[in-house]
């Protein structure tokens, strides 16, 4: 199951559904017990709509707090920090909304009791049973070169709940018996169909870097005949990472790939969902714009809006408007310099602007006027452009869609402050490409609320 341009196993679609009917239960049981059993009240229009309401208040604390992330095994002290934080915060919103908006003190109460034991319940549950070698695929690698070795390290690096690594078969003798990450070479190509056999292996990952010299195509052929999945080694890298690894990709790969789809339909209704959002997220942030702009002008000299020329759809230069958070002379030298997480040229009321991300809003205007959509690859200015499209394979190819005021690249990735910093926003904005659809769009912009709100806690 695909959601938002991420894979969400049925394991864990499943379980998400299980939660989802026991939040509504315990809220239905609060309900009939401070009723006596009656539930008369939650069935009509507005009582199905408080329902609904209080279901997705749970569900977005928990979105926040980061309990929907199934792809990773986090440490134990991580998830019950995570769990304790989103369960109590949790029912402290529903009581508050409940006793305020409709007066249910007593159900409020009683969920408030029922609801975290039950919750944690379900979710050591699915911990233990999501933990079990026998709901990850067994993974053997075909090759151990560098590509290889680089999903390798993201499946053993990130914990995943999916895989399972069993290890590599090596394209020549002399690499039997090395160790990549802990996992051993166990063999040669020619020696595929047994390894596969003696290690339960239910999934091949296709990373041989010279397809000409020794693939074993018919060995291959069997297997997958007889149910062993196999793959190329860039989409299980696109799968565990959320990225696409520009820098070795062919490209055939990219012709051949399913995604990257786009049309007349996509695009109105991108454009309708980003002047709708544009235009309440305007009216909504006035007030926090204009002390925005009272601060930047008090604190140091210079315009309170800062433009510049940047890159954006198909290649064309546009204004880009954002709250001045730099001092007037950042760039006195006359050269261009990647902005750094802790740049000295930023200024006190900068730092927070940054931070909260508030520096940004002037760039509802650009949505507005169809330069930028909200979400899409962060647009870079020309002088940037001109280098990184020479040194970056396929570089240019994030400009095929609008430029956004987040990306999956921001939420995913630190500040990108140099080349390296660039090739591997890159590999995020082209996943994004491959994918995005309003419903990606939606899910960015709430890892963007929890990435800022995590940020803004100190954590």
């Amino acid at each position: 199951m695909n959601l938002g341009g991420v894979r969400l196993r049925g394991s864990a679609a499943a379980y998400v559904l299980l939660e989802d009917a026991a939040i509504l239960t315990v809220l239905v049981g609060a309900f009939a017990f401070a009723h006596f059993g009656r539930v008369e009240g939650l069935v009509t229009l507005s009582g199905l709509a408080q329902l609904l309401a209080l279901l997705l208040m749970v569900k977005g604390t928990f979105f926040v707090c980061g309990l929907y992330d199934f792809r990773l095994l986090t440490a134990r002290s991580e998830f019950w920090t995570k769990l304790t934080a989103g369960a109590v915060l949790a029912a402290a919103l529903v009581w508050a909304t409940w006793v305020g908006a409709a007066g249910e003190g007593i159900a409020a109460a009683v969920f408030v009791v029922a609801f975290p034991p039950i919750i944690a319940l379900l979710r050591v549950l699915h911990e233990w049973v999501s933990r079990s070698p026998r709901m990850r695929h067994r993974l053997l690698f075909l090759g151990a070169g560098p590509p290889a070795r680089r999903t390798a390290r993201e499946i053993l690096d990130s914990r995943s709940r999916e895989f399972e690594l069993v290890g590599f078969l090596g394209e020549s003798e002399e690499e039997r018996g090395w160790r990549i990450g802990g996992r051993p070479v166990l063999g040669v190509m020619s020696e595929l169909e047994q390894v596969v056999r003696e290690h339960q292996v239910d999934r091949i990952v296709v990373a041989v870097q010279d397809r000409r010299v020794g693939m074993p195509l018919e060995a291959l052929l069997r297997l997958r005949i007889s149910g062993v999945e196999v793959v190329e080694e860039p989409r299980v890298h696109e799968e565990i990472a959320g990225k696409i690894p520009v820098e070795d990709l062919r490209p055939s790969w990219l012709i051949f790939s399913d995604g990257f789809s786009q049309g007349r339909v996509r695009d109105l209704t991108k454009r309708m969902f980003d002047v709708t959002i544009a235009v309440i997220g305007l009216v909504l942030s006035a007030p926090i714009a204009l002390a925005v702009a009272l601060a930047v002008r008090l604190e140091s000299p210079g315009p309170i809006l800062f433009r510049q020329t940047r890159v954006g759809a198909a290649g064309r230069e546009f204004t880009i408007f954002k709250f001045r958070s730099m001092r007037e002379d950042a760039e006195a030298a006359g050269k261009p310099q990647w902005a750094a997480k802790n740049d000295s040229r930023v200024t006190r009321i900068g730092g927070f602007l940054r931070q909260s991300r508030l520096d940004e809003i002037p760039q509802m205007w650009n949505v507005l006027q169809g330069t930028m959509s909200f979400v899409g690859p962060r647009p870079e200015r020309p002088f940037f452009v001109d280098q990184l499209r020479e040194t970056i394979p396929f570089y240019d190819q994030r400009h095929a869609v609008k430029p956004g005021i987040t990306g999956w690249a921001q939420v995913r990735f630190r500040y990108g402050s140099d080349e390296s910093d660039q090739t591997e926003k890159l590999r995020y904005d082209m996943y994004y490409i491959k994918h995005y659809s309003v419903l990606f769009d939606l899910r960015i912009l709430f890892e963007t609320v929890r990435v800022v709100f995590q940020k803004n806690m100190g954590r």
